[in-house]
């Protein structure tokens, strides 16, 4: 089952040039608005033990109570929270890096109303745009809940999302400090 977003106008990365047999596939970004964006731990119904970062607008909280992973990452307007620090295309990635949104979140944790799952405000920019990315769901993994007082665990065994193949993940942009070109860290723009 494939992932599908219209929400998002892609902008194609620059082309490859032929003849380039290692040359990296394209980056598709598009831009969004959400109104009052939010990040949700979401943690699946028994017997399920694992939890997904999810990105949506506060007032689809109610998805959580009718539908499950799969089908909610089917959803126009349910995101997933992007992995890390990538370039933006077009952009000069020692100055401007794509931070995934965890990093711009409240830490306030708040219940999202379907009993089992919490959810964070997210620090948007000062102009509302946040960047959708198309990703192989392969990279994402389900966080597990554990023994542990707080926290979860990574489960790198298999596929995290079943039936999914590709995800839309949400990054914010993040200036970086010329002293860190290369470190990974920098000012989220806000």
């Amino acid at each position: 089952m494939h992932v599908a977003g219209r929400k998002a106008s892609p902008t194609p990365a620059p082309a490859q040039r032929s003849g380039d047999q290692d040359a990296p596939t394209p980056v598709y970004v598009g831009k969004i608005k959400l109104r009052k964006p939010i990040i949700v731990f979401y943690e699946e119904g028994a017997p399920g033990k694992s939890v997904q970062q999810l990105i949506m607008s506060e007032e689809n909280l109610g998805l959580l109570k009718t539908l499950d992973l799969e089908h909610l990452m089917n959803r126009r307007e349910v995101f997933v929270d992007g992995l890390g620090n990538r370039a933006l295309p077009g952009s000069d990635a020692s100055k401007y890096r794509l931070l995934g949104t965890s990093g711009v979140a409240e830490d306030t944790r708040r219940p999202a109303g379907d009993g089992r799952s919490f959810y964070s405000r997210l620090k948007v920019p000062a102009s509302g745009i946040l960047y959708v990315v198309r990703e192989s769901a392969e990279e994402y993994r389900h966080f597990v809940k554990g023994p542990q007082k707080k926290g979860f665990l990574l489960d790198f065994q298999a596929n995290g999302l079943p039936g999914i193949d590709s995800v839309r993940a949400v990054y914010t942009l993040r200036k970086t400090d010329s002293s860190e070109r290369g470190a990974g860290t920098g000012e989220t723009i806000r």
